[in-house]
């Protein structure tokens, strides 16, 4: 094609044809410019395909994310609600008049078992690593980077960082004076989902049963802990939940999303 082109021009100029080989000149600079424009318009293309390819794998990850996490996180407000219904139980037999307890209460579940939470964050840390702004709708981007600097942050301090929030070291005390071991009461059992992604043993505690009405009664700091627990308690459960609504409404975003980058 070069040769063509090359030939083109010497004749023009061997014939003195000036004119017509500025002419040429320009058809030829025009055509060049035409060709980079369409090979940069093809590469840029072929760039926002592979940008565009990347997204949506990165979004479909995000979600199997929270599908784990959805898990997780039911699994723990799962158990602070049964630890919360027998830690208030407790408290107002505590408070009552009453000799013995007119309910059953779980003394394994008020006195409870720490948890923890772990998230499922690896594809929110490539898109940080890498460039976050892959995501080109700004607004799921910004919900997306709010939900993990702040809820999925928030709530691993809450549980697994801020001893605060769990009062079980407090607690344990005064079970181990007001309390006993039940031979033939039913075991505490802890069961996490069937799942191949999921840590899934099956833990159980010895029952107890409380041996001392009359001394725990007058214990007015245990009553103060144990009011305490179950307000750290139930801020955790509400976060809890706040958090699953927040990753439904964002599954619902991100779901939208996709349907448009897939059109």
């Amino acid at each position: 094609m070069i040769k063509f082109f090359r030939k083109i021009r010497q004749k023009l100029l061997s014939e003195n044809k000036f004119s017509k080989y500025l002419i040429y000149a320009i058809g030829e600079i025009i055509l060049v410019v035409i060709g980079i424009l369409i090979a940069l318009q093809i590469n840029n293309w072929n760039e926002e395909n592979k940008s565009k390819k990347l997204e949506i794998v990165l979004l479909e990850n995000i979600l199997k994310d929270f599908e784990l996490d959805t898990l997780d996180i039911k699994f723990n407000l799962k158990y602070h609600s049964q630890f919360i219904k027998d830690e208030k139980k407790l408290l107002n037999f505590l408070t009552s008049d009453l000799d013995e307890p007119n309910i059953k209460i779980d003394y394994n579940s008020a006195l409870t078992t720490p948890l923890l939470i772990v998230l499922h964050e690896s594809t929110f840390t490539n898109l940080q690593n890498n460039n976050i702004a892959i995501l080109s709708n700004n607004l799921l981007r910004k919900d997306i980077a709010r939900f993990y600097d702040f809820f999925s942050t928030a709530i691993k301090k809450i549980e697994n960082d801020l001893t605060v929030y769990e009062t079980y070291d407090l607690k344990l005390p005064y079970f181990l004076k007001y309390f006993k071991l039940d031979p033939d009461g039913d075991p505490m059992l802890i069961e996490n989902p069937d799942s191949k992604d999921y840590y899934n043993p099956d833990f159980q505690k010895n029952a107890i049963v409380l041996d001392k009405y009359s001394e725990i009664k007058q214990d007015e700091a245990f009553k103060i802990v144990l009011n305490e627990s179950i307000f750290f308690r139930q801020v955790t459960i509400d976060f809890y939940l706040d958090m699953l609504k927040r990753m439904d409404e964002l599954n619902l975003a991100i779901k939208k999303e996709l349907i448009e980058l897939k059109k």
